[in-house]
């Protein structure tokens, strides 16, 4: 189990060190150090405490989603996100979302799969909400047409997902469809009916249309603040791009986030953004200084907060429960 841990640990390693390696080969490294000098460090610190203040909102979702389990209260459960954040952002694979159910478990007292599942489905909510901004932007602005095929891709993916989340909600027989199909098929598809489980099992705890509609709300709420850091920190390097620029950076970067392999998303945080930009004539240096200083600003001072609140609470991340189903 050890070996096959840190195995998965190297290929991420190896991952971010191709990926900055084709992002770096053919940057003008003067000039990229010349537009990291030149960055505004207030709009930057203002972007740093914006993006901290969306965690207040992030711990009130959960606190819907966990509504059915107990009455728990956001400062509480605050620090417990941030604590996932922090491990994702040095762990590969999102490693960070089982810390973080396994912390909830054992300072809550609850079931580790319930709190699994919540986060889980805070994912499809993050997602849908993504490629529906993503989708909606397409009406604004004549993009590539890869670009739109990623728009059109991700929003019906999403849009599916949405789908089954409510019939879940309201109905034990998609759950039970599922079962049925395991039992059916062969191992090699475990994993996908692993998904579809805790997907389902999530999408129980959206017993009423209150919740759902709250839990979107609240899903739009913390994209409103990760826009504001993006507009932030683009102004700090005075990065010219009309308002649905930012909105592009924000979805391609995210869509890329939820999926990525490496640690805190490194390279491929960095490549959406260049990427997005692209369509915007904003020079490759300057896209990598907003790229790199933009992902600084989110992962630095969570993992700093994340793991002085695990060390304070005398808490165990280095081996989070393998079994959740």
């Amino acid at each position: 189990m050890a070996l096959k841990k840190n195995l998965k640990i190297a290929i991420s390693f190896i991952i971010v060190a191709v990926l900055f390696f084709l992002l770096f080969r053919k940057l003008d490294f003067e000039l990229f150090r010349k537009y990291l000098s030149e960055g505004n460090k207030l709009l930057i610190l203002c972007g740093v405490l914006v993006y901290l203040s969306s965690f207040a909102v992030r711990a009130l979702r959960w606190k819907v989603l966990l509504r059915h389990i107990g009455n728990f209260k956001v400062p509480e459960l605050a620090p417990v996100i941030v604590a996932g954040y922090a491990v994702n952002n040095v762990l590969p694979v999102r490693i960070g979302e089982i810390v973080r159910a396994a912390i909830a478990g054992k300072i809550f007292k609850i079931s580790i799969p319930s709190a699994f599942a919540s986060v889980f489905v805070e994912r499809v909510f993050d997602g849908l909400t993504i490629a529906l901004i993503l989708s909606a932007t397409l009406f604004f602005y004549p993009f590539q047409d890869n670009m739109k095929i990623i728009a059109l891709v991700a929003s019906l993916l999403f849009a599916i997902l949405f789908v089954f989340a409510l019939a879940a909600a309201f109905s034990s027989k998609p759950l039970e469809f599922v079962v049925f199909l395991r039992r059916k098929s062969p191992k090699i598809l475990s994993v996908f009916f692993d998904f579809s489980e805790k997907f389902l099992k999530g999408a129980a705890s959206l017993d009423s249309w209150k919740k759902i509609v709250a839990t979107f709300v609240l899903s739009m709420c913390v994209w409103a603040f990760e826009l504001a850091v993006y507009l932030l920190i683009s102004a700090a390097f005075g990065v010219k791009i009309p308002f649905v620029g930012c909105l592009v950076m924000l979805c391609a970067a995210n869509l890329g986030m939820l999926a990525a392999p490496t640690p805190a998303g490194l390279g491929v945080f960095q490549g959406a953004i260049v990427f997005a930009l692209e369509s915007f004539n904003v020079p490759y240096e300057q896209r990598m200084a907003v790229a790199v200083i933009l992902h600084a600003a989110q992962i630095v001072p969570t993992t700093i907060i994340g793991f002085i609140w695990i060390w304070v609470k005398n808490l165990r991340v280095d081996a989070p429960p393998q079994n959740l189903s």
